[in-house]
């Protein structure tokens, strides 16, 4: 869509929407106009303001110019100017990047990347609304835990979120969960290429994915867990056991994981056995056994190989979050190809 002459793509649902509104002749009554009014104000002094010792009050003028043509074209044009702004700052991220790497100026928003491609290729046309929408929230989720790894480095933050996920998911993520949600969401976009696209459509998403993986694994390497820094220099500060034996099993384990160091021969080992489970769980459906072989790995390379119970408990118990998410975008997934 064009926003002040500018072309920005905020998604094909939200081009639909955004169609389906200039095609409408919006028109509201005096008895509306008064409602929203009324609604406004009460909620300008609804008790959770009250709650929390701030007291906000609107003028008569400020209100009616609220409910007003003039204040909704004023908001209109309040909100074209935040989208050029979020647009110039994507522009400013990618400038020094590689100019062929798309996701660059999507770096919390990637699933746009995909879409676009699909959209200005003519994917969308003869689905329902609701078809389109499903869809993308689906390629959504998929890119979810790599747009909150770019989300959670300082650079990659001024940006708008066009479609947020609205599933917990931890700000700071250890390597091999970054690691493990990058396999994921990689072979969910195969299997979505191979099961759910077209034909034609194939060749030109797959090229996408492999730029994908490219863009996020540069990413992971400029990437460093500030609190397992800080859980190594504790570790280097304090050598005497008793020091941990004083403390906490979580502080104690804290600091154990964080002093795990793996070669790029373990590393690349680990992707490519976690590449082999989730080619199985392309094949097999959304399978309690496959998961369970994943959770185990993962925690086999994440402890390094640790027996101690308390130790893989907890490192899984930090994980959770990746483990549902994991999960609930694989089934999002097999129930759009039953659709």
């Amino acid at each position: 869509m064009q926003i002040n002459g500018m072309n920005i793509f905020m998604g094909a649902y939200a081009e639909r929407i955004k169609n389906g509104l200039e095609q409408r002749t919006i028109s509201i009554s005096k008895e509306k106009t008064e409602e929203a009014a009324a609604y406004v104000e009460k909620a300008l002094h609804s008790s959770v303001f009250q709650n929390q010792g701030v007291k906000v009050s609107i003028s008569k003028e400020g209100m009616d110019f609220l409910c007003s043509e003039e204040g909704f074209q004023k908001m209109k044009q309040d909100g074209a100017d935040l989208f050029i702004k979020n647009e110039i700052q994507k522009k400013e991220n990618a400038k020094d990047k590689n100019p062929d790497d798309p996701f660059w100026e999507n770096t919390i928003n990637q699933w746009l990347v995909f879409s676009e491609m699909l959209y200005n290729n003519g994917f969308y046309t003869g689905m329902t609304d609701e078809e389109v929408d499903q869809f993308e929230d689906t390629l959504a989720h998929i890119t979810y835990g790599m747009d909150c790894l770019s989300r959670s480095q300082c650079q990659y933050t001024m940006q708008m979120e066009f479609r947020p996920v609205k599933e917990k998911y931890k700000f700071f993520q250890s390597e091999s969960e970054a690691i493990a949600g990058l396999e994921s969401s990689v072979a969910a976009l195969r299997y979505l290429s191979d099961s759910l696209l077209p034909e034609e459509h194939r060749e030109g998403f797959n090229q996408l994915i492999d730029k994908y993986y490219q863009h996020n694994n540069e990413v992971l390497s400029e990437y460093d867990n500030p609190m397992e820094a800080i859980s190594r220099t504790i570790a280097g500060m304090h050598s005497d056991e008793s020091f941990y034996s004083q403390h906490s099993s979580e502080h104690k384990y804290a600091v154990r994981l964080s002093m795990i160091e793996k070669s790029e021969q373990e590393k690349k080992a680990y992707r490519q056995g976690l590449q082999i489970l989730f080619e199985n769980m392309k094949n097999n459906g959304n399978d309690a056994s496959i998961w369970e072989q994943i959770k185990e790995y993962f925690l086999d390379y994440s402890t390094d190989n640790s027996n101690d119970g308390g130790f893989r408990n907890y490192v899984y118990d930090d994980a959770e979050y990746l483990f549902s998410h994991m999960k609930s975008c694989w089934s999002r997934l097999f129930a759009l190809g039953m659709d």
